[in-house]
C-alpha cells in the first residue's frame, strides 16, 4: 500500500531523474514543478524544500512600503527638532495557496541524506510537545541534527520560529549515534508561546540547519 509520504516523494524523485546532470552539479539553485503542482527548490548542499511562502506582487509591496511608522531620531544638541524617520513595517509571512490546500507538503525536510518529518503533537497545558522521525542515508555517523521550525496559524500566517534539536547522541555511546540506514524517533520536544486555538491545523515548516559529527 502506497503511503502519503510515498505519493509525495515519488513525483519528486521522478522530477530529479529528469534533470540533466549539469543542473544537479551546478552550485546555483534549481527549481522543479511536480505533477501535483507543487514547486521544489534544489540546493547545492543536497537539500530541498517546497516553495510554500506567498510572494507579494508589486502592488502589495508598494502599498506596504507606504505603510510606515514614524520613529523619532536620537536627540541632538540643536534647537531645531530632528524630523522623525519613517520605518517601513515588515510584511507578514504567509503560506501560499498550494501549502494551504496541500498541508501535507509541510512538516518535512531533507539535507545531505538526512530526512526529518513531523510525526505527532501533544499539548500539556500551554506547552506544545513535538515528536519527529529522522532517517539517515548520510555516510557519516551523526551526533546532532538541528532544524528550524516555523509555525503558521490556521489562516497560514507565520506566528513563531524556533531552532529545535531533534537528535542528540551521547558522547562515547555508539548506540546513540545516527547511522546510515537507520530510522529514529526523537524525544518529545517542548515549545512554549503558542496559542492552541490558532494551531489546530498543525501547520509546521521544517528546515535542517545543522548536521554534526564528533
Amino acid at each position: 500500500m502506497t503511503t502519503l509520504k510515498g505519493r509525495l516523494l515519488l513525483p519528486l524523485t521522478a522530477a530529479l531523474l529528469c534533470l540533466p546532470l549539469t543542473a544537479l552539479a551546478a552550485s546555483k539553485v534549481a527549481e522543479v514543478t511536480l505533477d501535483n503542482g507543487a514547486r521544489v527548490i534544489l540546493k547545492d548542499d543536497f537539500s530541498w524544500e517546497y516553495l510554500i511562502i506567498e510572494t507579494p506582487d508589486a502592488s502589495v509591496q508598494a502599498a506596504e512600503a507606504g505603510d510606515t511608522e514614524l520613529v523619532p531620531e536620537a536627540s541632538a544638541p540643536s534647537a531645531a527638532a530632528a524630523p522623525a524617520a519613517p520605518v517601513a513595517k515588515a510584511a507578514p509571512v504567509q503560506l501560499n495557496s498550494t501549502a494551504m490546500t496541500m498541508p501535507e507538503l509541510l512538516g518535512k525536510a531533507g539535507k545531505d541524506g538526512i530526512s526529518v518529518s513531523f510525526a505527532e503533537a501533544q499539548w500539556q497545558g500551554d506547552r506544545l510537545g513535538l515528536v519527529f522521525d529522522i532517517s539517515s542515508e548520510h555516510n557519516e555517523e551523526l551526533v546532532e541534527v538541528m532544524v528550524q521550525a516555523s509555525f503558521f496559524d490556521d489562516q497560514g500566517q507565520k506566528i513563531k520560529q524556533e531552532e529545535l534539536q531533534v537528535w542528540r547522541a551521547i558522547k562515547r555511546i555508539p548506540d546513540t549515534y545516527l547511522r546510515k540506514g537507520q530510522h529514529r524517533r526523537s524525544d518529545i520536544i517542548w515549545v512554549e508561546g503558542l496559542d492552541k486555538s490558532r494551531w489546530q491545523k498543525q501547520l509546521l515548516q521544517l528546515k535542517i540547519t545543522e548536521l554534526s559529527t564528533w
